[in-house]
């Protein structure tokens, strides 16, 4: 480990000097902008993948339904995920449903669910940074559905009757998310049902049964072709001015706004000319990314897993577990709606690896504890947060799993490897990749032993 100590080379305290020579001015400048563009980066990064996947979706509105407004209609996923799915860390629990809406141009919405008696469902709406400002959901209004009007900020109207909530939108552009449970695949009928009931509808047209006209909105700015592949940092800077500026971050933000508009990477900014500051700025979100990296690798880890962030999917100051979450989880919710689990390493801190033969057992009495119509679920990722190809095609393990084994005395184990295991049943294998490896142990509306870390997963084993 590196050991920092002082030497005569650093200057000291009040050490003023007015006689700087021009480089050394240009150096103290670039290592101002490099400090703040670090910390830029890292507020702007997940208004980057919001930017991204917007621009995605529109991409795949006007493909799939041309000649249609692409915004507010649902881009709906009929099947769960599989290893053709691109976005990191895909759970195949539920059916996913997404859209956006720009609420500034398109005025207010109302968000439309209906009755889902017997599962777990949800509609999370997410701001312009993928924090949660609203869940509909089993915890939070039931299941009797109903109708909540999502407002652009600074909306000062009435209600009308009928209105369940008014929730207002922290930023005029929104993405929702629709989330449904599903036991096994006769059920997909009766849940695309249930998925084309989820409606956006214009409060101007509200109530309306049938087909509904969304007004337009200019989506000029976002016909960016191929921004998944964006490497460049002052091209990301780039997008995000513009982003952050359309989506102003909150009040409370505006010191860290100034200060980050004064280096020409914050809300609205425009990059600076020189040379040797845009070089700062490129080294700058290299530091964040090493950050980032750092704070994937580092933990805080127990027992191999992820020790998870109790503000995560919420807005605030930590920006770093917020860019890194949305790294590896995008638009994941609040703790009180679901916890996830992350294990990169097994019980005794080495990295997994398909190499070798891993068993997580639950011991009884041990299976993570949950309200009703919650769940949980234990889904295999490849290095990249991909789901792995197997020729089962089994990319998860849930107490529902067909074949899935207990012990006569209650507890379960699971097998985690690349070949099929001799020593447990079929049913509870994971199959691995041969490679480094990742799993995800998701839990759905947990209790408070979970939320408050009195319940934490057993480590990952190594199998003789």
């Amino acid at each position: 480990m590196t050991k920092y100590t002082a030497t005569e080379e650093w200057p000291g305290v009040e050490e003023y000097r007015a006689d700087l020579t021009p480089d050394e001015i240009c150096i103290a400048q670039a290592t101002n902008t490099r400090a703040i563009a670090m910390q830029a980066y890292l507020h702007a990064f997940p208004a980057f993948l919001h930017m991204r996947q917007l621009t995605e979706f529109l991409q795949g509105r006007q493909y799939m339904a041309p000649g249609e407004n692409p915004l507010c209609g649902w881009f709906l996923m009929r099947q769960l995920a599989d290893p053709s799915t691109t976005t990191v860390s895909p759970n195949v629990d539920t059916l996913y449903g997404a859209t956006y809406a720009m609420l500034d141009q398109q005025g207010p919405m109302v968000l439309s669910v209906p009755a889902v008696p017997d599962r777990y469902y949800s509609v999370a709406v997410l701001d312009a940074y993928f924090n949660n400002f609203a869940i509909i959901s089993p915890r939070t209004y039931g299941h009797d559905g109903g109708d909540y009007l999502l407002v652009p900020p600074g909306w000062a109207g009435d209600a009308p009757a009928g209105i369940r909530a008014v929730l207002p939108a922290p930023t005029p552009i929104i993405v929702l998310f629709q989330r449904l449970f599903i036991h096994n695949e006769g059920e997909y009928a009766a849940l695309h049902a249930l998925q084309d009931a989820i409606r956006l509808i214009p409060l101007a047209q509200w109530p309306a049964a049938g087909p509904v006209e969304y007004p337009a909105a200019d989506l000029a700015p976002y016909a960016i072709q191929g921004m998944r592949q964006t490497r460049d940092p002052l091209q990301f800077f780039a997008f995000t001015n513009f982003y952050t500026g359309v989506n102003p971050p909150p009040a409370e933000d505006a010191g860290l706004m100034a200060l980050f508009a004064g280096a020409g990477v914050g809300p609205g900014a425009r990059l600076p000319d020189a040379p040797h500051l845009r070089q700062a700025i490129a080294l700058g979100a290299a530091d964040a990314q090493a950050a980032m990296n750092a704070r994937i690798t580092a933990g805080p880890f127990r027992n191999g897993w992820t020790v998870p962030d109790p503000l995560i999917g919420r807005p605030g100051p930590h920006i770093l577990s917020r860019a890194t979450c949305q790294l590896t989880a995008l638009g994941a919710f609040p703790s009180e709606e679901a916890i996830y689990f992350f294990a990169l390493r097994d019980a005794t801190g080495d990295r997994l690896n398909g190499m070798r033969r891993y068993r997580l057992t639950f011991a009884p009495g041990q299976l993570p504890p949950l309200h009703a119509c919650g769940f949980w679920s234990l889904t295999m990722y490849n290095d990249a947060f991909l789901l792995h190809d197997n020729p089962l095609q089994r990319y998860a393990l849930r107490p529902d799993s067909s074949d899935l084994t207990f012990a006569p005395d209650g507890s379960l184990t699971l097998a985690i490897q690349v070949g099929k295991p001799w020593d447990v049943p079929e049913g509870n294998w994971l199959p691995a990749p041969s490679g480094d490896f990742a799993v995800a142990l998701r839990t759905y509306l947990p209790r408070e032993a979970i939320l408050s870390g009195d319940w934490f997963p057993a480590g990952v084993q190594r199998a003789a």
